[in-house]
């Protein structure tokens, strides 16, 4: 659809100057079919137009970091939890060995140095931990204490009553 327009009239036109060069001739572009719209064209064509912006400029590559470094953590640091008293690291041990060697001892010692840590972290006002370490060390502590003790009394009865026994037979 297509409207026709009216001739142009001769006395509207401007005449060309003379001295003025012919615009470069653009071939027409193709007229689309009805209802369609006419397609893009590619690369998109730079404008023409006095005081047209610039097409954007490419962004600029990204910064490469020097060899041997990483770069900086995005969400910064995990918080760092206070140091352990050596306390309770060293009665945490012996209550383990204390199972293994010289069963009483060194569980006595490791309860001894439980109350010490547990002193030392309640003055330190949060600036030392290992409160659950201590709680191990005295579990383990007391476990092995009972059970010995516990053994001690066992055989005590046994020698009691094999005494006892025998003490009746001679008579």
């Amino acid at each position: 659809m297509t409207e026709q327009q009216p001739p142009a009239d001769s006395s509207d036109a401007q005449p060309a100057p003379p001295d003025a060069t012919p615009a470069a001739a653009t071939p027409p572009a193709p007229e689309p079919a009805a209802g369609y719209a006419p397609p893009p064209t590619w690369p998109p064509q730079a404008a023409s137009a006095p005081g047209a912006y610039p097409p954007p400029a490419p962004p600029p590559p990204p910064a490469a970091y020097p060899p041997g470094t990483y770069a900086p953590a995005p969400y910064g640091y995990a918080p760092v939890s206070p140091p352990t008293s050596t306390n309770a690291i060293i009665g945490l041990v012996l209550a383990i060995v204390s199972w293994v060697i010289c069963p009483v001892i060194p569980a006595i010692i490791a309860l001894v140095l439980a109350a010490k840590s547990q002193q030392e972290i309640r003055a330190s006002q949060g600036a030392v931990g290992g409160e659950g370490l201590n709680t191990a060390t005295r579990i383990i502590s007391w476990i092995n204490i009972g059970f010995w003790a516990l053994l001690i009394v066992g055989f005590g009865l046994v020698f009691l009553i094999a005494i006892l026994a025998g003490a009746t037979q001679r008579a």
